[in-house]
């Protein structure tokens, strides 16, 4: 008998110690949900300021539960939409870090490669008509592999088919970013480095709008080192439709986006200088 009232009262300890642990939790729970109830109001009147706060205030205190697995979730958009390029991408990073199996790892992919295509864009620079694609290639190279990402690996998500659609943008602009650089050398009578830009285009960027315009390129180029031969298959080339068929139906990310440099070498000379063959010039 006493050890039976013995059990009993073992009994009643322990239910009475998790009761009182339960409370706090509910606690926990309760006031999380309030500090996200006030970000979804702030997300809801585009007030992204004090939306970061509120989420970020939730994460440091409550970093645990669906609340604050949510707010990972949100707090990505909340940069993206703050123009926060660097702090989207490391929130996105960080949601896959932390939920790598989780069902909305493609979406943080997708926002991703949005904050990072959009990088060189604002309203000042579209309203003076300043095109972003001519600035610098890099972030537009990451938006392109977070994209790819999406695409190869969760085809059937809800963000595969736009992620096709802006790849295929990016594929363009990465041509034309391509020609700028051809055009630059041209102007600056750099006739070789125009001319291993031109090919490039030509090579890299097959069924793009720029092709053509490398290619008239490139034949002025071989003309002006004095290549006559070599303009005159490209005159055969264009003739022909060369880079002019359609890309893969996923591009293909080109080496051309790495390791740009905006120093120009010096324009050839004549003479000894000047290459004597196509092999010179696509090997520089």
């Amino acid at each position: 008998m006493k050890r039976f009232l013995l059990i009993l009262l073992s009994i009643g300890l322990l239910a009475g110690c998790a009761s009182n642990n339960d409370e706090p939790n509910e606690l926990r729970n309760a006031e999380a949900a309030a500090i996200y109830e006030n970000a979804k109001r702030a997300m809801d009147r585009g007030d992204w300021q004090t939306a970061t706060q509120e989420l970020e205030s939730l994460q440091a205190q409550y970093p645990f539960g669906i609340h604050a697995t949510q707010a990972q979730l949100d707090i990505i958009y909340v940069y993206y939409r703050s123009g926060d390029v660097a702090s989207t991408v490391a929130a996105a990073e960080r949601f896959r870090r932390i939920n790598p199996r989780h069902r909305a790892v493609p979406y943080t992919w997708y926002m991703q490669g949005l904050a990072l295509e959009e990088k060189n864009e604002d309203m000042l620079k579209r309203w003076v008509g300043v095109d972003g694609t001519l600035r610098d290639p890099v972030p537009r190279r990451q938006a392109f592999d977070a994209y790819t990402t999406v695409v190869e690996q969760f085809p059937e998500s809800d963000y595969a088919e736009d992620a096709r659609t802006r790849l295929d943008g990016l594929f363009a602009d990465g041509a034309r970013y391509q020609l700028s650089v051809a055009e630059f050398y041209a102007d600056r009578r750099a006739w070789v480095a125009a001319a291993r830009r031109a090919i490039t285009v030509i090579d890299e960027f097959p069924g793009t709008p720029s092709v053509a315009p490398a290619l008239a390129l490139l034949e002025r180029a071989y003309r002006e080192i004095g290549l006559e031969d070599l303009a005159e298959g490209v005159v055969a080339a264009r003739a022909r439709g060369v880079g002019e068929t359609d890309p893969a139906a996923t591009p293909v990310a080109p080496s051309l986006y790495e390791n740009e440099t905006d120093v120009v070498p010096p324009a050839p000379q004549g003479g000894g200088n000047a290459p004597t063959g196509a092999g010179d010039i696509m090997d520089m």
